[in-house]
């Protein structure tokens, strides 16, 4: 009977112990949230209505003025990754963006060319254009130059990409991504499926920001 007594008390003792090393193990284990986000996942943004509103609130609303330079696609492709040590990088991708910015570029060289001439032909029905720039003494480029500025300088344009990329470090956690840089935290809720994580757009209060979410992005 005291044999097996003490038989039963080592069992037990070799069980708590066994408990012990599990719920050690358990808490040592490191956060599943954060480890299945480790690696490079990638998005395409859309900004087009963006950037519709922005020229439309610059033209005072104008919705006629609007039919000569609305943008139909500005998209760039973004590229999101988290290391093992803690640390994010988000970036954009220059091909994508430059190829926006170009398409952009044209279709308002192209618009300001129309009204140009749906504006001559109202006002000097029996000018042309090329009449109009010349009694003007100038010449369409320098119109355009004068009228739209630096503000479609390919080079601020481009450059605007810094305004969009971030490094630091992030956690995750029940659904709630934080990612820090030099200006602080900020959080994100997300869904992960598979190779999908999406960025719900839950809880961002800016309705500008709001028109971007859902933002899914495929790991590579």
């Amino acid at each position: 009977m005291k044999t097996n007594m003490r038989k039963s008390a080592a069992f037990l003792a070799s069980l708590g112990l066994l408990c012990a090393i599990l719920l050690a193990c358990s808490g040592c284990g490191g956060n599943k949230d954060k480890e299945a986000l480790i690696g490079d996942w990638q998005a395409t943004l859309d900004l087009t209505n963006m950037m519709n509103d922005e020229m439309k609130a610059g033209m005072g609303g104008d919705e006629e003025l609007m039919g000569y330079f609305t943008i139909s696609d500005f998209t760039v492709t973004l590229t999101l990754t988290f290391r093992d040590d803690d640390s994010y990088t988000l970036s954009v991708d220059e091909s994508s963006m430059e190829k926006s910015v170009d398409k952009m570029l044209e279709t308002l060289r192209n618009g300001f060319s129309s009204y140009l001439e749906d504006m001559i032909a109202q006002e000097y029905p029996d000018m042309t254009l090329d009449e109009f720039f010349e009694t003007a003494e100038m010449t369409f480029d320098e119109l355009y130059d004068e009228t739209f500025g630096a503000a479609l300088d390919k080079e601020i344009l481009m450059s605007s990409t810094d305004d969009m990329e971030s490094n630091g470090t992030f956690t995750a956690k029940g659904g709630v991504l934080t990612l820090t840089d030099d200006d602080g935290p900020g959080t994100e809720a997300y869904e992960l499926n598979g190779d999908k994580l999406t960025l719900t757009g839950e809880g961002v209060d800016d309705g500008t920001l709001a028109g971007l979410y859902p933002l899914t992005f495929t790991k590579k």
